[in-house]
């Protein structure tokens, strides 16, 4: 787990990312869907790809055409937000 491969807490990774460390702990239990934001927030406070965040050591959450695809959409957020901050 990319969390505790740092030595961070749920509490230390919650307070990087502005969440909850319970909000992280039912992330980590499977019990919530976290929101692209949130997904967005840890993946940026970890340094690692949105799409990392779903892979394990042994399981491959997402097949390799599916993390191209989450790369792939993530660029296209990415344009739009620079494209909205510019024109703000």
């Amino acid at each position: 787990m990319l969390r505790k491969a740092r030595g961070w807490s749920q509490e230390a990774l919650g307070e990087r990312a502005d969440l909850s460390y319970k909000f992280i702990g039912e992330i980590e239990r499977g019990l919530v869907n976290p929101s692209l934001d949130s997904l967005m927030k840890i993946a940026n406070v970890l340094n690692v790809e949105i799409a990392e965040l779903f892979l394990t050591e042994k399981l491959f959450v997402l097949s390799g055409k599916d993390i191209a695809n989450v790369k792939s959409a993530v660029n296209v957020i990415n344009d739009v937000l620079g494209n909205v901050a510019a024109n703000n």
